[in-house]
């Protein structure tokens, strides 16, 4: 899971933001903080657990490496309260869109929302990189309504 997010999160950082090659190379060196909390409070697993499911089809990362992610996190019921949200705008856009044949659908959708999370919807259509191939006008504007948090770019600390 850790591969797979640090590579999905370096993806997203490089075609989303406009940066200076020494730049992208700093991003390329990150590595994983340590574990700041060493347990999680039976709340917070309940609503990790709800995550994990919610986008398992679409990021594949099992429980236990989801809920050590968490332990990661600084403040993990801020980060909690942001993947709930994208998960509540997923899964409204993910239960219209079933089929197994749209995951490629979901796919992006899911994308849209972990970008949605980090840039404001203006800075994602503004940004000549992001081109969705499935999801239609109608299909983003949809997924846009129900992300309701302020978008918190992902900062890194040096």
């Amino acid at each position: 899971m850790n591969k797979y997010i640090f590579t999905l999160l370096l993806t997203i950082l490089l075609v989303s933001c406009k940066q200076k090659n020494d730049e992208k190379q700093n991003i390329e060196n990150l590595t994983q903080g340590p574990i700041v909390h060493k347990s999680l409070s039976q709340d917070q697993l309940t609503q990790i657990k709800y995550i994990q499911k919610t986008f398992n089809e679409v990021l594949p990362v099992s429980l236990e490496e989801t809920i050590t992610n968490f332990k990661r996190d600084q403040n993990p019921d801020n980060e909690i309260r942001i993947w709930l949200n994208m998960a509540k705008a997923y899964e409204a856009f993910s239960l219209k869109n079933p089929e197994e044949e749209k995951v490629n659908l979901r796919k992006e959708a899911f994308m849209l929302v972990f970008m949605r999370s980090m840039m404001s919807e203006e800075e994602i259509m503004k940004n000549e990189k992001t081109e969705y191939k499935l999801l239609t006008e109608k299909d983003i504007k949809e997924i846009f309504k129900n992300y309701t948090l302020v978008p918190k770019p992902i900062t890194i600390n040096k």
